[in-house]
């Protein structure tokens, strides 16, 4: 299963989306932040949108570098 993960570069970047007025990106980033990660089928039934559009959304933010995607949820500690 794959996590998504909002990056550093993607925190700094929701109000920049918000005034330019991309406010489902901005939702998408808000929602990574606090859920601290999500899979595509919790950010689909969070924003809804089904399952291959918000795949796509995923996409794109993470070719900006704005989300990571992982195969664990949480960093564990060595």
């Amino acid at each position: 299963m794959e996590y998504f993960m909002l990056t550093q570069l993607g925190r700094e970047t929701i109000p920049v989306l918000q005034k330019a007025g991309k406010n489902d990106d901005a939702n998408i980033l808000e929602y990574l932040d606090k859920a601290d990660g999500a899979t595509v089928e919790q950010v689909a039934e969070a924003m809804h949108l089904d399952d291959k559009a918000a795949y796509t959304k995923l996409r794109v933010l993470c070719s900006n570098k704005w989300v990571w995607r992982t195969k664990t949820a949480r960093f564990k500690p060595f």
